[in-house]
């Protein structure tokens, strides 16, 4: 059985690395919004013009730090919605870095997402993605949702324990190729 979690209606790809260290600037700017993801086991790539910009997860980034496990992110609205609320408007909706961001009211927990996603396609077909865990938040984006590059230490622990338990997204092995558009629906196996 299959438990809906909500449609996509944000894809997106990173450029390149959003952070270099800890101690760097979180670089949203190097996020892009695509029309389709095309989401493969060795990562995501965008189309553009005439060829594909490959997301820096994908192992063929040259700035990659693939270790042969390619995530697909996925972020929810309803928790963009409670950053939103607790830091500020400037925390737009997909600035954390995931490629999916999914239609869903409140929040989501990993345990929400059981063991194993599903992607419905429009054309009919899936996209498994297995594994699903939490993308753990660093501190360069705690300090950008703070509008704070030097916070201090309490207010960076805390930012930090607010956006970790999936605020900041959760990420999962996709199990085949597939392209992803606006309007595809997430499914959770419901065990």
């Amino acid at each position: 059985m299959w438990r809906s979690l909500g449609a996509v209606i944000r894809l997106q790809i990173e450029l390149d690395r959003l952070k270099e260290s800890e101690q760097s600037r979180y670089r949203h700017e190097l996020i892009r919004g695509v029309e389709r993801l095309h989401v493969t086991p060795d990562g995501c790539l965008g189309p553009a013009n005439e060829g594909y910009v490959i997301d820096i997860h994908h192992a063929a980034h040259p700035r990659s730090r693939s270790n042969g496990t390619n995530h697909l992110s996925i972020g929810f609205t309803g928790h963009y919605d409670a950053m939103r609320e607790r830091f500020g408007s400037h925390v737009g909706l997909g600035v954390a870095g995931e490629n999916v961001i999914v239609e869903r009211p409140g929040l989501t927990t990993v345990a929400d997402l059981g063991d194993e996603l599903r992607f419905e396609l429009a054309d009919g077909t899936t996209l498994y993605v297995a594994q699903p865990q939490v993308m753990r938040p660093c501190a360069p984006f705690t300090r950008f949702c703070l509008a704070d590059e030097r916070p201090p230490a309490e207010e960076l622990r805390a930012g930090l324990q607010f956006l970790d338990d999936g605020m900041r997204g959760f990420k999962g092995i996709p199990q085949s190729s597939a392209v992803l558009a606006v309007g595809a629906w997430l499914y959770a196996r419901a065990d």
